[in-house]
């Protein structure tokens, strides 16, 4: 082993955070400073980001619920037209609702 003139960097020396009373601290070549504060959020996006809209996941859970019944009674009616009448429908109630919520 060696013995040189560098002293081993400590833990507070490698992750220091430049602050009012430390100025002059850099971070390390190819490295960024990480701000210790959270970011300010919009009331409205902070209000999606924790309940969300689930009106959407209620409507597709619910078009399942309906359209299998749906579809068996179609089928066994009108056979395949019935079908296909059945899911166009189904499909046409929830694009107008997702077209809706763009606008």
């Amino acid at each position: 082993m060696t013995a040189t003139n560098h002293p081993e960097p400590t833990n507070e020396a490698l992750w220091a955070q430049p602050t009012l009373a430390n100025p002059g601290v850099s971070p390390l070549p190819g490295q960024q400073l990480v701000p210790l504060g959270a970011p300010e959020v919009p009331a409205v996006a902070a209000s999606q980001a924790r309940g969300g809209d689930k009106t959407s996941f209620v409507l597709a859970i619910i078009s399942l619920g309906v359209g299998i019944p749906l579809t068996g009674i179609a089928a066994a009616t009108s056979g395949s037209v019935g079908l296909v009448v059945c899911w166009i429908g189904i499909v046409g109630v929830n694009f107008v609702y997702a077209w809706s919520r763009r606008h």
